[in-house]
This record gives structure tokens, sequence and C-alpha cells, in this order.
């Protein structure tokens, strides 16, 4: 992604051209032989790699596995500016909303508030262009 700013459409475009590229093929599927043993009164079986068993049975051994979440780097975020297109736009939190001000901090836009920055940014962009040099977050510490 040289040379594109970090929080563009143009960069945006770019990761997920890099994405398919880099994408990795899907996992085979697995083949259950016909003749395969099964836990005696059945309903719902679930496959264990060696034989189907009752779903408790499997839920007991397997479980499911928890990604955990990636932190918000934008979590203490209080204010994003940037150049999009000819128009200096800031973004502003109050704590549940993002606003858009436009040309000065000033001019607020009263259609426009937004709960995530991310969504904020991609509107500002979709608006009034690319941002020019990317983003800039200040961070309420």
């Amino acid at each position: 992604m040289a040379g594109a700013p970090a929080y563009s459409l143009e960069a945006l475009r770019q990761h997920r051209e890099a994405q398919k590229r880099t994408a990795e093929p899907p996992a085979a599927r697995v083949v259950v032989p016909d003749d395969v043993e099964m836990d005696p009164g059945l309903v719902l079986g679930c496959w264990n790699g060696e034989r189907f068993v009752s779903w408790e049975t499997w839920m007991a051994t397997e479980g499911l596995g928890r990604k955990e979440p990636e932190p918000d780097p934008y979590m203490n975020a209080r204010l994003a500016y940037a150049v999009c297109g000819e128009t200096r736009v800031w973004l502003e939190n109050d704590g549940e909303r993002w606003f858009l001000f436009e040309g000065s901090r000033r001019r607020r836009r009263k259609d426009f508030a937004s709960p995530c920055l991310e969504h904020a940014q991609r509107c500002a962009e979709a608006r009034y262009g690319p941002a020019r040099n990317g983003w800039r977050v200040e961070t309420k510490e």
C-alpha cells in the first residue's frame, strides 16, 4: 500500500486485492466412511474424527473455540481530521456519536452522526473524496 493514505478508499481497495492474492484455499472436506461406528440410540450425531457420538459427548470433549476480539485502536479517540478532496474535515466524538464538521470546526453538518469512527471516515471520504494524507487521530489522554 505504498503511496496511499492509511485510511482512504484506494488503500482499502489495495488491501482487499492483497487479501485475495494471499487467501488460503478452502479446507478439504472430510470423507466419512460408509461403515463407520455410531453410538447406540443416536438421534443427532456429531463426527469426532473416528465415530459418530452424541452431541452432548462431542460438546464435552471438543467444545467451541473462542477467538478473542481485537482491541479497538480508536477506543479513546476524541477527534479525527483530514483533508478529503479539497475540504478540511473534522470528526468529533461526543461519547456516543461522531459528528462531522466541514471547512471549519464551527460548521457541523446537522444531517450526519455516526456510531463509530471507521464508518464516519468512510462516509466523509465518500462525500468529499479520499483523505489526501490519511487521517490524524487525537486521543482523550
